[in-house]
């Protein structure tokens, strides 16, 4: 029976490996997933593991930017070269970052030229790191290299957004790229609460906006607020419901504060019902980040159409054109009080024919069962 391992840093596995793990299976490979025990949201140990995934034990960190993280990662890459090492699997499909794991998965590839090597791109390192004037240093394109190269020598390049073909598109073959967007997977239960909210007439005059996500050095804070003021400055009252954590929190809460927005902070919520009935009741959703930040879709993109909820957005690439092209909510260059009223129906139809299951599962059909395994 041939072998593939799936490997993922980052604990994806319900948000991206587990309909290809189904669908090699059924292609008649032993599917292995290797995934670091530490939960990098939480910062905690990965505490409910499913018994088909082989967890690597990594160091822990505290901070997002940080030494020890960065040892976290490459203990992580070692212990993945050494698995494939003693395994010698016929297919790898490795998600990067970490860009170090990737390398090494191509110098397997190089010396076993057989092999089917897959690369998902879910991030861009060092391109998505605010790392301001120190983007081009020597440690800083060593660690692009590291991809850059591997990605030569990949039958197949996953990319989570078209965003990263253009800024990759000196690197990637055309080809043998395809786009393959993240999904989120929603209950019968889940969908019957998000339309029994959304479907609920409005009996206020209050502007409630949504957060959902790390707060940390990377969202725009003073972009978030300039949205809001220009409501509260209209005459308009408002309240920012925000589910999540981080180092920026404080600071985010007291600056939305200022505006004469109320807040309301809830921590971390993992429940999904409970993030609807907190969530879907608002008016917009901030989909808002730093400028210097290279992504093109977010995860909480997703979640907030998911929820029936338009965006007010300024990522560019993938999501500027989805909101420009679908009518889901509004860029942030136009942005301001009177901001038109979006059909909630519509957006959680968007969600159902871009980023549901199902749509991922007929998109990586396309590609990885047919023409690659």
């Amino acid at each position: 029976m041939k072998k593939a391992v799936l490997i993922s840093c980052f604990n994806w596995y319900e948000k991206r490996l587990k309909p290809i793990r189904e669908i090699l299976i059924e292609k008649g490979y032993e599917v292995s997933v290797l995934i670091a025990d530490f939960d990098h949201i939480k910062k905690t140990s990965i505490s409910c593991k499913y018994a088909e995934c082989t967890y690597l034990d990594v160091p822990r960190y505290m901070s997002n930017i940080s030494m020890q993280r960065i040892r976290s990662h490459l203990m992580f890459a070692k212990k993945v070269k050494k698995w494939i090492a003693a395994n010698s699997p016929d297919l790898v499909y490795c998600e990067v970052p970490p860009n170090k794991v990737v390398d090494y998965c191509a110098d397997y590839k190089r010396h076993h030229s057989e092999i089917k090597f897959i690369i998902d791109i879910i991030d861009l390192w060092p391109e998505s790191m605010p790392l301001g004037k120190f983007v081009n240093t020597s440690p800083a394109n060593t660690w692009r290299r590291w991809r850059d190269k591997a990605i030569k020598v990949a039958d197949y390049v996953f990319t989570e957004c078209d965003l990263y073909q253009e800024k990759l598109k000196g690197v990637l073959d055309s080809l043998k790229t395809t786009t393959l967007y993240l999904y989120k997977e929603q209950s019968e239960e889940e969908r019957r609460l998000v339309q029994e909210i959304i479907s609920k007439e409005k009996t206020d005059d209050v502007t409630r906006f949504a957060y959902l996500g790390s707060m940390n050095n990377i969202i725009d804070i003073g972009g978030i607020c300039a949205v809001i003021q220009s409501f509260v400055a209209a005459g308009n009252l408002c309240e920012l419901h925000a589910i999540g954590d981080g180092e920026s929190r404080e600071k985010f809460e007291g600056a939305v504060r200022k505006t004469g927005c109320q807040t309301h902070f809830y921590g971390l919520i993992f429940d999904e019902l409970e993030k609807i009935k907190t969530l879907a009741v608002c008016d917009y959703a901030f989909n808002i980040m730093k400028n210097d930040i290279t992504v093109g879709l977010t995860i909480k993109s997703i979640d907030y159409l998911s929820y029936g909820l338009p965006l007010i957005n300024n990522i560019k690439g993938d999501t500027w054109e989805l909101v420009e092209k679908e009518n889901i909510g509004i860029n942030t260059e136009s942005a301001e009080a009177n901001m038109y009223q979006v059909d909630r129906k519509h957006v959680v139809d968007i969600y159902r024919k871009r980023f549901s299951l199902e749509a991922y599962i007929n998109s990586v059909n396309r590609v990885l069962y047919e023409d690659i395994v």
